[in-house]
Order: C-alpha cells, then sequence, then structure tokens
C-alpha cells in the first residue's frame, strides 16, 4: 500500500502532503478542494512515467479524450494540469510504498525552441519552428532506478518516447455513467475464470436479495453481463437500476487491481443511504481478497457515518482536503476522532 503522499504544483495543489494513510480512504472536502485531482494524482504516479497517462489521467473525471482531436490537448487537457496554469514549474508527485520504498515522479512542459539561421552578409534571418508545440517530460525514480518518456503534439499526431518498464502497482478507475456494459463483462469473465464470481453475486445481492445468478453472455450480440432474478429469462443488469452496476463495477475494479490501487470518484453515486453500510463492508471485503488499496471520495455525511458503523472507526480513514488561498491541507481524522465528528454531527465535508 501507499502509506503517504506528497503533491506539488498539480491543479489545485500548490503543496499538499497527506500522512498516513490506510487501506481504505475517503476523501472529503469542498468543492475545488482537489478531490479527483488527489485520485488524478495516484493515477498518474501508478503509471511510473508513462507519458500516454497525459491522455488518460481525466478518466477519473470521465472524460475519454479523443487523441486524433490534438488540437485542444495542450491548452484544454495538458496546461491546467500545472498549478496557477504555470508550466514553468514541474509537477512533482510523491509516494512512500509499503513494499516498494520511495516513488518519485516530475512532469515538466518542455518550451519549443526556435532558431536563427543567417542567410546572407545583409543580416538577414530565416526562423525555423520545431515540429511541436505541446511537449511534456516524465521522469520516474524508485529503488529499482530510473526512467523517462515524453509525450508532444505534431502536427495533427501525438507522440511518445518512453523507457519500456512493468508498472509498479495497478490502478483502476471506477466508472459510472461513463464505463461500458461490454467492460464489466470482460472483467466479470476473467473472474468467473478463477471461480471468484461470487464476490460480485454476493455484492449485489445486498441490492437486490433474489438475485440467483449473474453471468456474461452474447445475448444481445456483444458481451453483457446478465442476471437471475427468477423470471422465465434472464435480463441485463444494466435494466436492475444504476446501484447494481455500480457495484458490480466496484466488486469488479478492485479484481482488476490486485496489490494495487482502486480509484473511484463520489462513491455514493446512485446508492440509496440504506444500503451504504452493506456496500462499504462489500468494498472492504474485496479490498483484503486481493490486497487492495482504495481511495474514494464523498460529498455525503450518510457515506462516512456508513463507512463508520460497517467498518469501524479504526477500519479507515477520513481525510478532509482543505484550501486557503493558494495553500493547501489535509486534516487526517484519527479513529477515535471520526467517531466524536460523527457523534456530535460536526462538519467535515
Amino acid at each position: 500500500m501507499l502509506e503517504r503522499l506528497h503533491i506539488r504544483n498539480y491543479r489545485v495543489f500548490n503543496n499538499l502532503k497527506i500522512d498516513p494513510l490506510s487501506r481504505i480512504n475517503l476523501i472529503a472536502g469542498k468543492n475545488n478542494s482537489g478531490k479527483t485531482s488527489l485520485l488524478e494524482a495516484i493515477f498518474l504516479l501508478a503509471g511510473a512515467g508513462n507519458p500516454q497517462i497525459a491522455i488518460n489521467v481525466n478518466l477519473v473525471r470521465g472524460i475519454v479524450l479523443d487523441a486524433k482531436v490534438t488540437e485542444a490537448i495542450g491548452e484544454t487537457f495538458w496546461k491546467p494540469m500545472f498549478s496557477e496554469l504555470n508550466m514553468g514549474r514541474p509537477i512533482e508527485i510523491m509516494g512512500h510504498h509499503q513494499t516498494l520504498g520511495q516513488l518519485t515522479l516530475e512532469i515538466a512542459s518542455e518550451q519549443p525552441r526556435t532558431t536563427e539561421i543567417s542567410l546572407d552578409r545583409t543580416g538577414g534571418t530565416s526562423v525555423t519552428k520545431p515540429p511541436y508545440q505541446w511537449s511534456l517530460i516524465f521522469e520516474y525514480e524508485s529503488n529499482a532506478g530510473r526512467r523517462a518518456g515524453r509525450i508532444r503534439v505534431e502536427g495533427q499526431e501525438i507522440k511518445v518516447d518512453q523507457d519500456k518498464a512493468p508498472l509498479p502497482f495497478e490502478a483502476a478507475i471506477v466508472q459510472s455513467r461513463t464505463g461500458t456494459v461490454q467492460e464489466d463483462a470482460i472483467l466479470l469473465g476473467a473472474l468467473r475464470k478463477r471461480k471468484q464470481d461470487y464476490l460480485v453475486l454476493n455484492a449485489l445481492q445486498v441490492i437486490e436479495p433474489k438475485l440467483q445468478s449473474i453471468e456474461n453472455n452474447f445475448a444481445s450480440g456483444a458481451p453483457m453481463m446478465w442476471g437471475d432474478i427468477g423470471l422465465s429469462e434472464l435480463i441485463p443488469l444494466s435494466v436492475m437500476g444504476e446501484g447494481m452496476t455500480r457495484i458490480a463495477r466496484l466488486v469488479l475494479a478492485i479484481s482488476a487491481a490486485p496489490d494495487g490501487v482502486v480509484l473511484v470518484d463520489e462513491i455514493e453515486n446512485g446508492l440509496h443511504h440504506s444500503v451504504l453500510p452493506k456496500v462499504w463492508k462489500v468494498v472492504d471485503t474485496a479490498a483484503k481478497q486481493f490486497k487492495a488499496q482504495v481511495f474514494a471520495t464523498t460529498h455525503s455525511f450518510e457515506c462516512v457515518e456508513a463507512a463508520h458503523e460497517a467498518l469501524g472507526s479504526d477500519g479507515f480513514l477520513l481525510h478532509r482536503l482543505e484550501v486557503s488561498g493558494t495553500e493547501n491541507r489535509c486534516v487526517t481524522y484519527e479513529p477515535e476522532a471520526i467517531a466524536a465528528t460523527l457523534k456530535h454531527d460536526l462538519e467535515f465535508r
């Protein structure tokens, strides 16, 4: 697991430290305090200097970037990654991992350089422009060594140069409205192959006790998850409601990131508050089963209350992000403080 984080010059974070971290981490804070940005930073760190992540980082926000549309990438997606839009300062994301030790990622903007060439004795010059307008340099360092990469826009193409190396740990993003039923079915198929699909079934029975089984098949012409609730035929899981899809994707994402991290934005979306305690038990069971670490954001007091009810004060950590001017701070609640905050109905979001 990641034990602590330190983020500089990324999005709203000028300088943010979070210490300690737990297996399950719930992130609270006001709008624009950086909750989703924190998930993105962890996603970038898990990429271990892979420049391709600069295209995919917006997946946490449910934004799928069309790599063919290159004109807007630099100004719309890359520049806002830097705090106060200042691309002159590099982004630094540092984490200490329980088994991998210190991990450091630096992302810097490579400024295009022009070259002046003398044409004749009259002093006339020709200006040669570089073939790219936007370029980011990724440098990653760990106990295993150092690696570097670059991503740049050249004309209508995005080009990536990188050192090939295995990822230090997996990172999975839980998507609800932006996920696809085909992706869900593929993950379920992988889980069924390992005879662990019962984890998804048990989780879904929290909402629909009549559910007897789930399977992935091609009855609709494409892979989908189907469920048996005692009718004459199976029905698509997506027809049973957003909550069913949400819980399935939580468990499937955790199963897809063994020994890794799972990033969930607004975990309570699509779920009624009455089932949240059971959902947290499901998340805790799956996280332990696959030795995964969970980072989830929330705006909901009921969500934190449910986590406390299901996991106890020492079963998770609550981190509240605060922004004051250009200063960032993370308040991490110790187990006793979580219980006291909930008991006295104090504001922590």
